[in-house]
């Protein structure tokens, strides 16, 4: 699957320690949604502070996106909209850009079905495949 603007040519050593960032995260966060309630740990998903959009750079949301793309496509299972959102927000933070994840439930469709999507300012972070499909019913930034 090829996702527009994440062209993948040589890959340097700053790629690979984003990688093995992204993959610790997503492990992380994998772990709290199978162990831990959500009410539990998506207070901590929460900026205390409110990050400037002015710092919002399209190289850094490119190589957080590349990360996070490639992370879950090595992990041994199936990453997931929510644990990439989460994961993806908090590649962001190392960033020091805000990150904004949006839970929604599917519009009219008669049985449950639930999706996550990360935002970073007016760009997809993660999650963009179907949102449209879906009510926003809780936001976490």
């Amino acid at each position: 699957m090829t996702h527009p603007g994440l062209e993948i040519k040589k890959i340097g050593f700053q790629d690979i320690g984003y990688f093995l960032l992204a993959i610790s995260f997503l492990c992380f966060c994998q772990f709290l949604i199978i162990f831990i309630p959500f009410a539990k740990y998506y207070p901590f998903f929460e900026d205390k502070q409110k990050r400037d959009t002015e710092k919002i750079s399209d190289e850094k949301i490119l190589i957080v996106r590349k990360a996070l793309l490639r992370g879950v496509k090595y992990l041994p299972w199936n990453g997931k909209c929510l644990v990439q959102a989460l994961a993806g927000k908090m590649l962001l933070r190392k960033f020091k850009m805000p990150g904004t994840i949006y839970l929604g439930v599917a519009k009219n469709t008669g049985k449950m079905e639930a999706h996550a999507w990360l935002m970073c300012g007016n760009h997809f972070i993660s999650g963009k495949e179907g949102h449209k499909n879906f009510i926003v019913v809780q936001i976490i930034s």
